[in-house]
């Protein structure tokens, strides 16, 4: 019997759910939490989540940033988005705390919706992007001050670099002799992560991780409905969320593709992502951001590469991994998509400005 079949229905009963029949079934691929969607003959359904601390040691700031997104845009009248709520318990805590340590969040379950793992047609991509922008542009006017940061540092990809070259020196696992050539890439191209920094970008809230498997889509129109995951909603800048969203929205294959040859940039669904996200935000963009938001896609897509390096390095303590050479294979994939983007970088940047 797992665990989660003997915490479970304690638990769902905190949060007001104490049927007999109490069912649970596995939910979404995320990488971090453990996540439930819970129902039962006599309460609709919701989702569950137990919380990773090893991952966020403080709990309480995922909850208290999804609580004050949530007010904030569930305020705006015309805000399009469906929004995951957060569920209270009955005595008003947001977060119980089970028997062996572990802490759980509850929230609305989003009915007739599905998750894609990457985008299926062009017009499906640009609807996607045009969410996000939607989501970042209902942020504009929530100060950053407000929220504090799940994981600061969050990308702060020169102190990753300090962690990756620790991780290197250190070499725990064992495995440097086979990655040579991914650690001399690293550091061929760390100079990207040193421009960011020195740039002067207004700083905002922004979403951190907003790829397409955190979109939920209406299974009738196909549409966009809501963009979910909000735990590092964090001050931060714009062409950091642009990055992530080529790199895992505009590339021709998921990151754990292990075949090469078919990873690549997709330039008809970058200019997809480009036409989707630009118009929700043009009111709030400047004129440095734009310039260098494929600069944010080199940046975001080496300082995952490096990730995954620095945890195989490690011995795979932080990403979830299905076989042994899992992050290595992330890693080699990121390469060949930076490498991508690189080459094309000023048609990229072209396509942006014609959309402006």
């Amino acid at each position: 019997m797992s665990l989660f079949a003997i915490i479970s229905p304690p638990i769902a009963a905190q949060f007001g759910v104490g049927d007999p029949d109490v069912r649970w079934q596995s939910l979404g691929t995320g990488n971090i939490h453990d996540t439930f969607l819970i129902t039962s003959a006599h309460h609709v359904p919701f989702v569950l989540q137990r919380l990773n601390t090893r991952v966020f040691p403080q709990p309480a700031h995922i909850v208290d940033t999804h609580l004050k997104v949530y007010q904030h845009l569930a305020a705006q009248p015309d805000f399009p988005l469906r929004l995951p709520a957060p569920i209270a318990t009955p005595s008003g805590d947001w977060l119980v705390q089970d028997a062996t340590g572990g802490y759980w969040r509850a929230l609305v379950f989003l009915e007739n919706t599905y998750a894609v793992e990457q985008p299926e047609t062009l017009e499906q991509a640009q609807q996607a992007a045009q969410a996000v922008g939607i989501f970042l542009n209902g942020l504009a006017d929530l100060s950053p001050t407000e929220i504090t940061p799940a994981l600061p540092g969050f990308h702060d990809s020169v102190q990753r670099l300090q962690h990756f070259e620790k991780a290197v020196k250190e070499n725990r696992a064992k495995r440097i002799a086979s990655v040579q050539s991914e650690i001399n890439f690293v550091k061929k191209e760390a100079d990207v992560f040193y421009i960011i920094q020195s740039l002067p970008f207004p700083e905002r809230l922004v979403h951190t991780d907003p790829k397409i498997s955190n979109l939920l889509f209406d299974k009738n129109t196909r549409a966009p409905v809501a963009v979910l995951d909000w735990d590092t909603v964090m001050p931060g800048v714009l062409p950091g969320d642009f990055g992530d969203m080529v790199r895992t929205l505009a590339a021709t294959a998921p990151e754990d593709e292990a075949d090469l040859n078919k990873v690549d940039l997709n330039v008809e669904l970058f200019t997809a992502l480009v036409n989707g996200i630009i118009p929700p935000l043009r009111a709030v963009l400047t004129e440095l951001e734009i310039q260098h938001l494929v600069t944010g896609a080199r940046w975001i897509i080496l300082e995952q590469m490096m990730r995954f390096l620095t945890d195989y390095l490690n011995g795979d303590v932080y990403y979830k991994i299905k076989y042994a050479k899992h992050n290595l294979i992330r890693a080699r994939n990121q390469v060949k998509l930076y490498q991508a983007v690189q080459k094309q970088e000023v048609h990229l940047l072209n396509i942006i400005l014609q959309s402006i």
